[in-house]
C-alpha cells in the first residue's frame, strides 16, 4: 500500500514582493529527500526575485504563464517563456536574478533538488529548454508532458522524473498509472481541478500536494478524475533519495 500525506500550500511572499504558494518545506514536512523547496509563484511587475546567491543544489523552473528573465554572475541572460523549463546547477555557488519578463501574471513552479555532498563543489551550469523541445504523449484524453526524464533534454545530477499531466474531463472516467522506481521519493501537486490519488483514494484539489513514501519495490500509483465535468492537471515529481541530511545556511545548502 502507498502511504500518503496531503499538504495544503501556504500563501506567502519571497524575494521583492513576489506572491507564491509554498508547498515545501511546510509545518508538517521539513526536508523531503532530495527535495529542498517547492513553490508555485505568481508574480507581476515590479515584484520579482532580484540578485541572490545559491550553492549546493539544483533548481528547476517550469513556466506556466508569462515569462521570466534569468541573469547570473556567469554572464548568462536568458528568457524562459510559458511551457519551458530552466535548470540551474548552483554547485559551488552562483548569484542570479529572476524577474518577470511579461506584463500581467507570470506564473510557474520552482523546485529545489539537493546535491550529494560529493557534488556540491561542482562548477555551476545552466540550461533553458523551450516547450516545443519537450516530449508530449497523448492517449484518450490523457496528456503527459515530460519535463525531466523519459526523453526530455533537461539534465540533472540526481536521477529524476518530472511530468505535467492533464486528464480531459470530457472523456469521463479517466485514469493514469504512474510508475515510481524503487528508492524514489514521489509527490504530485494539483494546480487545476481535483482528482483521486493512490490506493487510499485520497481526493486532492487545486493548491494541494500529496506525498507518497519511498519503497524498496517499484510502486504503481493510480490517479483518476472525480467525475466527467472536473478537469485535472497536476505535476508528478519523483527522484532518487540521497540519504544525506542537508545543512541549511539560508540559500546555501551544505
Amino acid at each position: 500500500m502507498n502511504k500518503a500525506q496531503k499538504i495544503k500550500g501556504l500563501q506567502t511572499m519571497d524575494g521583492d514582493g513576489a506572491q507564491l504558494r509554498r508547498l515545501l518545506p511546510s509545518y508538517h514536512v521539513g526536508y523531503l529527500d532530495p527535495f529542498l523547496l517547492f513553490d508555485h509563484f505568481s508574480v507581476q511587475k515590479p515584484a520579482g526575485f532580484p540578485s541572490h546567491p545559491h550553492r549546493g543544489f539544483e533548481t528547476i523552473t517550469y513556466m506556466l504563464q508569462g515569462a521570466f528573465l534569468h541573469e547570473d554572475s556567469v554572464g548568462r541572460s536568458k528568457m524562459i517563456v510559458a511551457g519551458g523549463v530552466q535548470r540551474i546547477t548552483a554547485g559551488s555557488g552562483i548569484v542570479h536574478s529572476e524577474m518577470p519578463g511579461a506584463n500581467g501574471i507570470n506564473q510557474g513552479l520552482q523546485l529545489w533538488v539537493n546535491l550529494p555532498r560529493e557534488q556540491k563543489g561542482m562548477e555551476p551550469s545552466y540550461q533553458n529548454v523551450a516547450s516545443a523541445d519537450l516530449p508530449v504523449f497523448e492517449q484518450r484524453g490523457v496528456r503527459r508532458k515530460i519535463l525531466v526524464g523519459l526523453g526530455s533534454p533537461v539534465t540533472l545530477q540526481q536521477p529524476m522524473l518530472y511530468e505535467d499531466i492533464s486528464l480531459d474531463p470530457n472523456e469521463g472516467g479517466l485514469s493514469v498509472t504512474l510508475t515510481v522506481p524503487s528508492g524514489y521519493q514521489s509527490m504530485m501537486y494539483v494546480f487545476l481541478g481535483s482528482g483521486v490519488f493512490g490506493t487510499e483514494s485520497i481526493e486532492v484539489v487545486t493548491g494541494e500536494l500529496i506525498i507518497f513514501e519511498p519503497s524498496s519495490k517499484v510502486q504503481s500509483i493510480v490517479v483518476r478524475t472525480i467525475n466527467a465535468i472536473s478537469p485535472l492537471q497536476f505535476v508528478y515529481v519523483s527522484a532518487q533519495t540521497i540519504g544525506e541530511r542537508p545543512i541549511f545556511r539560508g540559500s546555501y545548502v551544505d
